[in-house]
């Protein structure tokens, strides 16, 4: 009776460790990982936005997935948790002669679905010529900031 008891305590938790482990890395290669905030047209409402672009480092197009938490001032019962999918792809823009690696995500209801991907990591809304938004309207509120790779919860929006 003892040894089937020990046994089952040891299968328990070799079967804990594994789905920790499983949970703590990304199921495939992911060739980014942000994050960030974003207003909502009300006074300290805002957007947590957690963005992953699956892929190898060299993709040029994947699947993505965003989580995006509303986080609204005063009244809570507004709040609202979405996770959202879709294709991603990645080309090289050229506005007034400077080269961009715009990033575009297609296949859901995102309030930015065009970014700029910077040379220091950063995603930065576009502006309407297709260069990033380095202003309040782009850097000032809606960049996403890139997650190290060495991080817990890279690759697990």
């Amino acid at each position: 009776m003892k040894k089937r008891k020990v046994a089952r305590s040891f299968f328990s938790i070799a079967a804990m460790a594994s789905m920790l482990t499983a949970c703590a890395d990304p199921t495939g290669p992911v060739f980014g990982d942000w994050y960030g905030f974003q207003p909502l047209p009300v006074p300290n409402g805002s957007l947590s936005i957690e963005l992953v672009l699956d892929g190898a480092p060299n993709a040029q197009s994947g699947h993505y997935r965003l989580h995006r938490q509303s986080l609204w001032g005063g009244d809570m019962l507004f709040n609202r948790s979405d996770s959202l999918d879709g294709t991603w792809s990645i080309k090289n823009v050229t506005v007034q002669g400077h080269t961009w690696k715009q990033v575009n995500l297609n296949g859901a209801q995102l309030n930015i679905w065009q970014y700029v991907l910077l040379p220091n990591g950063y995603l930065v809304p576009t502006n309407d010529q297709g260069a990033p938004e380095m202003g309040q309207g782009g850097w000032g509120c809606c960049r996403l900031a890139p997650r190290a790779r060495n991080s817990f919860g890279y690759g697990r929006a």
